[in-house]
């Protein structure tokens, strides 16, 4: 609980050094525009969403799909990162692709489908 609350306040400290600073590493003003706003919640929630998947499927493979598929629980964490491979192989190889295709087809379309699928 301390750490959260270390967080926090530090993430106030930094809001309130930006505002007051000449040159700040982050221009808050951006928010006013509603395409930035959503655009940046979206990609946050995103990020969090992905990282939950991949952090859950981590600890549902370690604890429950490999030992109940014969695997002793001193190789799961072996084989739950190579269960992970594809996943990682499949996020490294559609980055590039959909950044081809959204400079060519529109960025819209493609950040809606993500969200939504």
């Amino acid at each position: 609980m301390f750490l959260l609350a270390a967080g926090v306040a530090s993430l106030v400290a930094f809001a309130i050094v930006e505002t007051r600073v000449t040159d700040p590493m982050f221009r808050f003003p951006l928010f006013k525009i509603k395409a930035f706003t959503f655009g940046t919640l979206s990609t946050f929630l995103s990020a969090i969403g992905r990282g939950g998947l991949m952090f859950m499927l981590i600890i549902w493979l370690q604890g429950i799909w490999l030992p109940l598929h014969g695997y002793s629980f001193a190789r799961t964490p072996l084989w739950a990162g190579i269960f992970m491979l594809p996943l990682t192989v499949g996020f490294l190889l559609s980055g590039p692709l959909s950044g081809y295709l959204s400079d060519r087809l529109g960025a819209r379309y493609f950040a809606t489908g993500g969200m939504i699928g």
